[in-house]
């Protein structure tokens, strides 16, 4: 009997071992190839001195896991000796020298086009994917709050080099059998070219499988949703002409004639091969859960966030900005939020400028480098249904859900902020996000979720200045403080359990949203500005049914169905956004921000919405050039009479957002500071001059 009961008991614990294995953080192996001290050892406030490290994670996960299914073609990934799934993926950690003077948070950001970009986004930083000095490390906001912050690849189509952060992902077969599909490209140029990029911006794309495949399809159309023409094989091939000869490049078409600039050029072709993208989510969830819950890799080695006497992490927290945004609502979407024993990968996320995306980041030949824009990138699975935390009804398919169905069906929601710039709402759909499909109506978030916008605000939080191939001067509004003062909203959120600010978007209740004829009746009429005549409304698209079961489309390029229906927030009488949050800039404002901005005629498309861009409208300096210019916009010396009647309004603006807690007290002084540097640069200005130099950079 001892016997018997001896080996039910090394079966049930074998049993709970095998068990205990599978469900932990699915992390093989941790190696670090390089650390060293960051900013040539400068101590950040009481936290002190921080460290780099990067290096790679190895991972190896069980296609059958529950926690799994909802990753495209992983039953058709190689296994290894054991049976299992293995990929690997870059990272970059900054953490304190002393683990206990940090703040026991681990703030997260997946890469964005392979790029390590949160010390630009929270720090004012500049753009660098292996910080090292003082100057990198910006402000020092991030580390003087003692964060650790993390950073991993998860794509598998970034390019090598400049310090990415990629992904190795597996190639997917039919017992060993290549799969072949249907993958398309996109050109679209701003000035005559022979030969141009047709891949996603950023990455390496897909090969062709045959270069010289007959079956392969250029087509050109005017608009967005025009009919399309075709264009003879023997007028096009991959790679381009180099003396006189022809240069392969799979991500690279060459067209007789050459390309036009406005047109909108889209290819189709068949590839082999696809790797299983939708393990580079896994590869996010997986990293933090070991990162989150464990000490030590399968192999022994520590988790360097317990090394060294630290403890493992109180929170983890999330942020994303553009394509990293809507890499964590997909990982939302798809319920990748948690393991298998229920333990949260991400406890929060501040979701920024995602719009009503998610990406192609869980699909059979994904590009996940594609976004949907105003003409352009519509062919690709990116804004689809659901768009909503709140459950949305398609009166079209009659489908009712949520973007947090999977996640809460799993009981692995986190508190999420969504924080959109106007841009989102004129050139990626935002409004989807909190009204009905239809734009009939408003919805409520999820009790979980809260929705920001920041009025007058644009996406490309780091670009101001010159125009470039744009109608008008790039918006200036820095919105970084704001940023700052969200994510401790968040950290009180998850870790303090206490209340962050309540929504601030625009709604239809107040009249602050609303269709784009009721914006354009509003709007000031300023003598010689053009202003938009359509915003980016998402089609509706059918790839086939096996998308949604499979992740396989089979139809490619996707039949075009009806658009959903976009809003957009209205105006004041100075062309200002009425509703969201308002900063400084915009309550006492020296020009009208606005979160569209237009191509301009050489382009060959001047109604094309820019996809990241807002503009800046400046005032007249006094009245006597503002009756001149015929503009109705009070001028700037009406507004304010002298330059300290402007900064005491704009002190009283910053403190009153103070104390509202949108933005640090740590900031006031230097957003002071830098609005009078910017009040002496715009009454400066010469009216004729039409730059942008003035205006600088963020």
């Amino acid at each position: 009997m001892r016997d018997v009961i001896a080996g039910l008991y090394a079966v049930v614990l074998g049993a709970l071992l095998f068990i205990s294995a599978r469900a932990s953080a699915e992390v093989d192996r941790i190696e670090v190839l390089e650390r060293t001290v960051l900013a040539e050892g400068k101590s950040f406030g009481n936290v002190g001195p921080y460290e780099r490290l990067r290096g790679r994670l190895y991972f190896a996960v069980e296609a059958a896991a529950p926690e799994n299914q909802a990753i495209a073609d992983i039953r058709l990934a190689p296994r290894d000796a054991q049976g299992r799934v293995t990929f690997a993926a870059d990272f970059i950690l900054l953490k304190p020298l002393d683990p206990a003077r940090g703040n026991g948070r681990l703030l997260f950001e997946p890469a964005n086009r392979g790029d390590f970009t949160l010390l630009g986004s929270l720090n004012d930083a500049g753009a660098n994917n292996l910080p090292l000095t003082a100057a990198d490390a910006g402000n020092g906001f991030l580390m003087e709050q003692g964060y650790a912050v993390l950073s991993t690849g998860w794509s598998w189509d970034v390019p090598l080099g400049g310090g990415r952060l990629r992904a190795d992902l597996p190639v997917a077969s039919d017992g060993g059998k290549p799969l072949y599909g249907r993958a398309g490209g996109e050109v679209s140029v701003n000035q005559p070219a022979n030969s141009a990029r047709h891949v996603a911006p950023g990455t390496i794309g897909i090969e062709p499988a045959s270069p010289d495949d007959p079956n392969d399809l250029l087509t050109v159309r005017e608009t967005a949703l025009g009919p399309r023409t075709a264009i003879a094989r023997n007028r096009w091939h991959f790679g381009y002409d180099a003396e006189g000869r022809t240069v392969f490049d799979p991500a690279v078409i060459t067209l007789e004639g050459g390309f036009k600039p406005g047109l909108i050029y889209s290819l189709t072709y068949t590839v082999r091969g696809p790797r299983v993208a939708g393990l580079g989510l896994a590869a996010i969830r997986d990293a933090l859960l070991f990162f989150r819950h464990e000490r030590v890799d399968r192999s022994g080695a520590p988790n360097p966030l317990t090394a060294g006497g630290g403890e493992l992490p109180k929170a983890v927290l999330a942020f994303g900005n553009t394509q990293s945004a809507r890499v964590l609502q997909s990982l939302v979407y798809y319920g990748l939020t948690a393991d298998g024993r229920g333990r949260m990968a991400f406890d929060g996320a501040l979701l920024g400028a995602a719009g009503a995306g998610r990406g192609a980041f869980n699909a059979r030949f994904a590009q996940g480098g594609r976004a949907f824009s105003s003409d352009v990138d519509l062919d690709f699975p990116g804004d689809s249904f659901p768009f909503a935390t709140a459950a949305q009804t398609d009166p079209i398919t009659k489908e009712a859900a949520s973007v947090l169905d999977r996640a809460a069906a799993a009981g692995s929601v986190p508190k999420l902020f969504y924080i959109n710039t106007a841009t989102e709402y004129w050139a990626h759909g935002a409004s989807l996000t909190h009204t009905a499909v239809d734009g009939s109506a408003d919805l409520a978030a999820d009790a979980r979720a809260r929705i920001y916008m920041i009025a007058g605000g644009a996406q490309a939080l780091s670009a101001a200045g010159e125009r470039g191939t744009l109608a008008n001067c790039r918006d200036p509004l820095d919105y970084r403080p704001l940023l700052r003062a969200m994510l401790l909203h968040l950290d009180g959120w998850v870790t303090l359990k206490k209340d962050p600010p309540p929504s601030m978007l625009p709604q239809l209740a107040d009249g602050s949203l609303g269709r784009i004829a009721q914006y354009l009746e509003k709007f000031p009429k300023i003598p010689g500005q053009r202003s938009p005549t359509r915003t980016l409304e998402p089609p509706r698209l059918d790839f086939g049914a096996r998308l949604a079961t499979d992740g396989v489309a089979d139809i490619v390029p996707p039949r075009i169905g009806k658009t959903f229906s976009v809003l957009v927030p209205l105006a004041d009488a100075d062309g200002l956004d009425k509703g969201g949050i308002r900063l400084p800039a915009i309550s006492v404002p020296l020009g009208t921000y606005v979160g569209w901005n237009m191509q301009n005629a050489a382009t060959g498309a001047p109604e094309r919405l820019a996809r990241a861009d807002g503009s800046f409208l400046p005032f007249e300096v006094d009245e006597n050039e503002r009756l001149a210019g015929g503009d109705p916009r009070p001028s700037i010396k009406e507004r304010y009479p002298t330059r300290e009647a402007y900064t005491k309004a704009f002190a009283a603006a910053t403190l009153a957002l103070a104390e509202k807690e949108l933005i640090l007290g740590s900031d006031v002084n230097p957003m002071i500071e830098r609005a009078g540097a910017f009040y002496d640069r715009v009454t400066a200005r010469a009216r004729a001059d039409e730059s942008c130099a003035y205006l600088g950079t963020r």
